[in-house]
């Protein structure tokens, strides 16, 4: 194994608004390599993502990573199969292992942007592979998310190019595949407009099924005219129950889904007056659909800079957590570029406190993960100095925040 990078911060107070409360104690790392890396997923105090350089092993073109927090010292993994790997979401397996999606594609002068099929895979506790499935078509597919499935399986969603599990609509598809333990995939389907539909969160909706959410880039004329989010749920054999879609008065990007067992939380991103004023840049939105898909409210907040929010967990009590990146003074003093940010949102969906943190350079909270016993699990990518020295481009990084 090569000579770890693992600084560490520990213990750092960061304060929050003095408009929104207290700060936060957090433990952060950084890691990375002279080439590019980046965190896209936390589940129970893991953390996965990709690198494109010698991380934890020699790199094979581009590889996925794994660093697992739950025990005296990080845990590091890497990919390291032929060709390239990227992983962007995470979950728990049965046994103790975990499910790790992303793209793979084969390895060629151009790793960076090799066609690609969405790829799923199943390690046991050891970091050693329990089986791996590939779903897509003769076009570029990626995966982007995972939800638990019935009987210990998983629910496998992403984007592709042409016909997945069926023809294609036009420009890129939603899909959802729901596989079982073993690596068996039960059943896929298929759906998508005459525009580009981009899958972007899933999350399980309580009765063996799943939601799915994203957005299409609306054209018109070959001009890009807005983005139309959209909710999806299918039931556990594979029907689709409901489709809810966003007007275009606004732009609407959902980016993440929070459900419980009467709907679902929709956390997302837009550049207008989508459920209130338009504070400027990007603002939030939060709203929610009925399990039935009616709309049953919704809220939107911001700076007057572009703030992105990429992630969104519920807590055992029902608390929502937002986390995501700012350019502005959202919940204190800007750092430079952009600030990675943590919020604690009220019923409503805005927030109640927020933590606001970053370099100069730009800083993303691109996941958020809760840890059982208290406390807030924070991932992403930092072109800065976070927690340590920059090791060139763009390293990935880990926060375990704490509140007062």
């Amino acid at each position: 194994m090569l000579g770890i990078r693992w600084a560490v911060a520990t213990a750092l107070l960061l304060a929050g608004s003095s408009a929104l409360g207290s700060g936060a104690a957090v433990q952060g790392w950084q890691w990375g390599t002279p080439a590019w890396e980046g965190a896209f997923a936390v589940s129970l105090g893991a953390v996965a993502g990709w690198t494109a350089g010698d991380l934890f092993e020699p790199v094979r073109d581009v590889d996925a990573f794994v660093v697992r927090f739950d025990g005296p010292e990080p845990r590091p993994w890497q990919s390291q199969l032929a060709g390239l790997e990227r992983a962007y979401a995470l979950q728990p397996a049965p046994d103790g292992g975990l499910y790790l999606a992303g793209t793979t594609g084969p390895g060629d002068r151009d790793a960076m942007r090799a066609q690609t099929d969405a790829w799923l895979a199943r390690l046991d506790d050891d970091g050693r592979f329990v089986w791996q499935a590939r779903v897509g078509g003769r076009l570029t597919d990626e995966a982007r998310a995972l939800a638990p499935a019935p009987e210990g399986g998983v629910y496998l969603a992403g984007f592709g190019e042409g016909r997945v599990f069926g023809p294609g609509a036009g420009g890129r598809d939603v899909f959802v595949a729901r596989f079982a333990a073993d690596g068996r995939r039960i059943w896929g389907a298929q759906w998508g407009t005459d525009d580009d539909d981009v899958l972007t969160a899933a999350a399980p909706d309580g009765a063996g099924g799943v939601y799915l959410a994203g957005y299409s880039d609306v054209d018109e004329d070959c001009r890009r005219v807005s983005e139309r989010g959209f909710v999806l749920r299918y039931g556990p054999t594979g029907e689709l129950a409901w489709t809810y879609r966003w007007g275009l008065d606004a732009a609407s990007r959902p980016v993440a889904l929070a459900a419980d067992g009467e709907g679902v939380w929709v956390l997302g991103q837009t550049d207008g007056s989508l459920y209130g004023a338009f504070a400027g840049g990007r603002d939030a939105f939060v709203s929610r659909l009925t399990a039935d898909g009616a709309p049953a409210g919704g809220v939107q907040w911001g700076s007057p800079m572009a703030d992105l929010p990429y992630a969104l967990v519920r807590d055992t009590d029902g608390t929502l957590w937002a986390a995501g990146s700012t350019a502005g003074a959202l919940f204190a003093v800007s750092a430079g570029g952009f600030d990675a940010f943590l919020a604690r949102l009220d019923p409503a969906g805005r927030p109640a406190w927020g933590w606001q943190a970053g370099t100069p350079a730009r800083d993303e909270a691109r996941a958020l993960g809760l840890r059982p016993g208290g406390g807030v699990w924070l991932a992403g990518v930092s072109y800065g100095s976070f927690f340590a020295a920059n090791a060139g481009q763009a390293d990935a990084w880990a926060a375990l925040l704490w509140f007062p």
